[in-house]
């Protein structure tokens, strides 16, 4: 019975732990010559702007924005790979993900810069 106690308690600690993870993203780190893919747990973020015209004229859109983790969890070298429809929420979309947190990566105990992470972003007036 002390035993299912103690590993009941070690469970809800562990849940509790990762509680503040938002999102896990998944990127490449060059280790030793190979890519490793690396997990990245996105632990805080400020809200996505919708902007004012495209709100307006009730446009609906996705852009794709490929980015890093520095080894220190910020989001270095933000970068549109696609908008539909394009000129229209890029902007927005690079602001909000410059202000995404992650937990610093790890690779082997140490912490590393992660690159090639993509995500999705869409884009609706009622959202």
């Amino acid at each position: 019975m002390m035993r299912l106690l103690l590993a009941l308690v070690l469970a809800f600690a562990a849940l509790d732990a990762h509680s503040n993870v938002l999102a896990v993203n998944v990127g490449r780190y060059e280790s030793n010559g190979q890519l490793v893919e690396v997990k990245c747990e996105l632990i805080g973020a400020g809200a996505l702007r919708y902007p004012p015209k495209a709100r307006r004229y009730k446009y609906v859109g996705q852009v794709v924005v490929g980015f890093s983790v520095g080894a220190d969890g910020s989001v270095v070298g933000a970068r549109i790979a696609d908008a539909d429809p394009p000129g229209v929420f890029e902007r927005s979309a690079l602001s909000h993900i410059r202000t995404w947190k992650y937990n610093p990566p790890m690779h082997d105990g140490k912490n590393v810069q992660v690159d090639d992470i993509y995500v999705r972003l869409i884009f609706e007036p009622d959202r």
